[in-house]
């Protein structure tokens, strides 16, 4: 197994709503294009079926969560992967967390995300505050906090705290599919958005 403590750079592949096999029938090549080199890979859940994590597997060691499907019968398996991951990487303490808040209300959330992006209307990245805001009373301590579920991209720092969200593997409403590399060194983490050309 890896000391990621000892190396002086980890670069760590992150993505997230992959939906295999509901929304897509296998994972596309371009994410394996996308995440070559890296030294972890950090699923941020709503896999569906834990077996299309097993592409990944050749790339590097993976690390998975549940997602808010995996609460419904629609999940093949995901319900046996964890709801949160704390990893130490590089000396930074890293979140693992799909991002869905439990319950009705989580639902009805993310029922308003989806209308308000399909209507078109101004500020459609609420949802990826709320989950921010969320996960950061939860996890105060967290250096980095890698999310999903709303299957938008975003990069946010507050405080000492880096919040990426990947974006969606899966086809989507407006977005394009993308994954993301993270680069832990000196300084502060580095990310870079990767669009997913082909699908």
């Amino acid at each position: 197994m890896l000391n990621y403590d000892q190396m002086p750079t980890i670069n760590i592949g992150l993505l997230s709503d992959t939906h295999i096999p509901h929304r897509m029938k296998h994972l596309p090549d371009a994410v394996l294009d996308a995440l070559a080199g890296v030294d972890v890979i950090l699923h941020a859940g709503d896999v569906d079926d834990p077996a299309a994590l097993e592409p990944l597997r050749s790339l590097a060691p993976v690390h998975a969560v549940r997602g808010n499907v995996h609460l419904h019968e629609f999940s093949d398996g995901g319900a046996t992967l964890p709801a949160v991951v704390e990893l130490g990487l590089g000396g930074r303490r890293i979140v693992l967390t799909h991002g869905h808040r439990p319950g009705l209300f989580g639902f009805w959330l993310k029922v308003r995300d989806l209308i308000i992006r399909y209507l078109g209307l101004v500020d459609t990245d609420v949802f990826n505050r709320c989950i921010t805001r969320r996960l950061l009373r939860l996890y105060p301590e967290a250096d980095v906090i890698v999310f999903g579920h709303s299957h938008r991209v975003h990069v946010e720092r507050v405080g000492r705290t880096l919040l990426v969200n990947p974006g969606a593997v899966c086809p989507t409403l407006k977005e394009q599919p993308t994954v993301a590399r993270m680069r832990l060194g000196e300084g502060r983490p580095e990310v870079e958005i990767v669009p997913l050309l082909a699908q």
